[in-house]
């Protein structure tokens, strides 16, 4: 061995009795592993990379959208928009969740079979009120028939006779407390004469 060699060996040794060097070492030892998982995924990421540049089509591929999105972008409009846009994204993603939320009920509301469903349920509760309708509308219609039927004036005895009949009894009592009620309800100004 020559004179060179020998001083590396022994400066190596005196490396290696440096405790800090033994720690490093140690902790790179066990570390290993991890190291070459690393440069394994290194490896393959590099592979993709290789594949894709000399891959004509993809690079293709890529460049057209991007030169198309540098055409757009460089507009200072798009970009003050794309701005407010990306402040606007908090809400925008509240309405998004609310639409979720929201979305199972309007799709059961828009069912056909729901919807018939609900207009039936409606013509059931409406019927009786349709009906009353009618039968309010028939006895108007018949009323106004009788009263062209009659030549006879009305009187004062016939105003008397009809009101003590006990359904002119009612519905004047109903006006007149309906009458009371509005009074009591709404302020009104002492009568100012002119």
């Amino acid at each position: 061995m020559s004179a060179t060699t020998t001083q590396n060996s022994v400066h190596w040794v005196n490396e290696l009795s440096n405790p800090e060097v033994q720690d490093a070492l140690t902790t790179l030892v066990k570390k290993l592993p991890q190291i070459k998982e690393a440069v394994v995924k290194l490896e393959q990421g590099l592979e993709v990379v290789t594949t894709l540049a000399t891959d004509s089509d993809t690079i293709n591929n890529i460049a057209e959208p991007i030169s198309q999105v540098s055409k757009v972008a460089l507009n200072k409009d798009n970009i003050n928009a794309l701005l407010s846009l990306v402040e606007k994204l908090p809400k925008i993603a509240q309405a998004v969740e609310m639409l979720e939320k929201v979305t199972p009920f309007i799709e059961v509301i828009t069912k056909k079979e729901n919807i018939v469903s609900v207009a039936e349920a409606a013509e059931v509760l409406i019927a009786p009120v349709t009906e009353r309708v009618q039968e309010g509308m028939s006895m108007v219609k018949e009323a106004k028939a009788r009263a062209e039927q009659k030549r006879d004036d009305v009187g004062i005895f016939d105003l008397l006779r009809i009101l003590k009949d006990p359904t002119v009894q009612d519905g004047l009592k109903f006006v007149q407390s309906f009458l009371e009620i509005i009074a009591e309800k709404t302020p009104h100004e002492p009568y100012k004469k002119k």
